[in-house]
């Protein structure tokens, strides 16, 4: 049996994905931050904060990719 047959598309990544915002926001808790700013003092802003940008981007590349993307009645010609 394959694997992706046991996970719908996309469900293994976001579990992976929460999985280590949880262990980031936990060693989160055992380092001390700098804040240099007045959002970078958030409790957990180094481990939601690049998660969330790397969701964002995430979501840009796949509209960009419906936009300019292979049109699928395009032969390649």
């Amino acid at each position: 049996m394959r694997l992706n047959a046991l996970y719908p598309r996309g469900e293994r990544l976001w579990r992976v994905l929460l999985t280590a915002l949880l262990l980031m926001l936990v060693a989160g808790l055992f380092v001390e931050s700098h804040p240099h700013f007045g959002i970078d003092g958030w409790p957990g802003f180094n481990a939601w904060f690049p998660m969330l940008a790397c969701a964002v981007l995430v979501l840009l590349a796949r509209g960009f990719h419906r936009v300019f993307g292979p049109r699928e009645d395009d032969d390649g010609r």
